[in-house]
């Protein structure tokens, strides 16, 4: 489905299937490929745990791993960017520096987003506010905003 679909836009894939220990080889010593298609999951929201992915210096920087100095101006822009959220406790700012990083990476696309898995939520139609998470484990991360329905605590108010 993915050689026919980037074929209608005008790129012609020759895909290769390799075991895991061959494709890691490819990625991360010698180099020989042009695109790989991985499933990396993000279990955490806090842009700590993107550490060993964004920075160029780590070892799990898919396009370059263990690069001496910044490859691109962008990344130059993200590791400090990456290092300032980090070490920075207020929420506002850390939010804001994660905000840019993801700004630059929407916009240079080191990875494109293929697919996310379905997941199914239930929740009471007693609840307001409700917002699932796409990412794992696809919790409501506004729980504090959850409230009642109007009649729900018209009801409990009897």
């Amino acid at each position: 489905m993915l050689q026919q679909d980037l074929a209608a836009i005008g790129i012609k894939m020759a895909p290769v299937t390799l075991d895991f220990p061959s494709l890691i080889e490819r990625i991360s010593q010698n180099f020989r490929y042009e695109a790989c298609l991985l499933g990396l999951t993000n279990y955490d929201l806090d842009p700590n745990s993107q550490m060993n992915v964004w920075l160029s210096s780590v070892n799990n920087h898919q396009w370059y791993p263990n690069e001496p100095k910044p490859a691109t101006a962008w990344e130059a822009e993200v590791d400090p960017l990456m290092q300032a959220q980090a070490s920075t406790v207020a929420r506002e700012k850390r939010k804001e520096y994660f905000d840019r990083v993801q700004e630059i990476v929407a916009d240079e696309a080191p990875f494109i987003y293929l697919v996310t898995k379905n997941s199914l939520s239930a929740i009471s139609p007693k609840l307001q506010n409700v917002a699932p998470l796409m990412i794992r484990p696809q919790a409501n991360w506004n729980a504090e905003n959850l409230v009642l329905g109007t009649a729900q605590v018209a009801r409990n108010a009897r």
